[in-house]
């Protein structure tokens, strides 16, 4: 329903609907995870810039995009075991559009970090690259 509300066919206009929805909101796979939070945190924080690095040097190098974001929350379950889990979200910042999140830094009930490709290592063959 909501890409009837898309223009299409515009000139030099990307179809941003379809494109970012395709990638956002992932809740990161935990069930395979430790349930005490000193054990479970260092895994899912590990597991969630793994896989945001993965995804913003995929970004780069097959589609050019260096301006993608990725964002990074963590926050316990509202549920009787209170379980940390953590989502992933990407976006593009772009002039004409607020930003994912405002004032990131004042988030309440969440951790919340915002990476782009520059704050990545990727794993190579020889280890860690810049």
């Amino acid at each position: 329903m909501l890409t009837a509300l898309v223009p299409v066919g515009l000139p030099g206009r990307p179809d941003r609907l379809a494109e970012e929805a395709t990638v956002n909101g992932r809740g990161m796979t935990d069930y395979d995870l430790p349930a005490a939070t000193e054990e479970r945190t260092p895994l899912l924080v590990r597991r969630c810039l793994a896989y945001v690095s993965a995804c913003l040097y995929g970004a780069q190098e097959y589609f050019g995009d260096a301006a993608v974001r990725a964002y990074v929350s963590c926050s316990h379950a509202d549920t009787p075991q209170a379980l940390l889990t953590s989502n992933v979200t990407f976006c593009t910042p772009r002039p004409d559009v607020l930003p994912y999140i405002s004032g990131l830094e004042s988030v309440k009930g969440a951790a919340v970090a915002e990476f782009s490709v520059g704050d990545c290592f990727r794993l190579s063959d020889e280890g860690f690259l810049r």
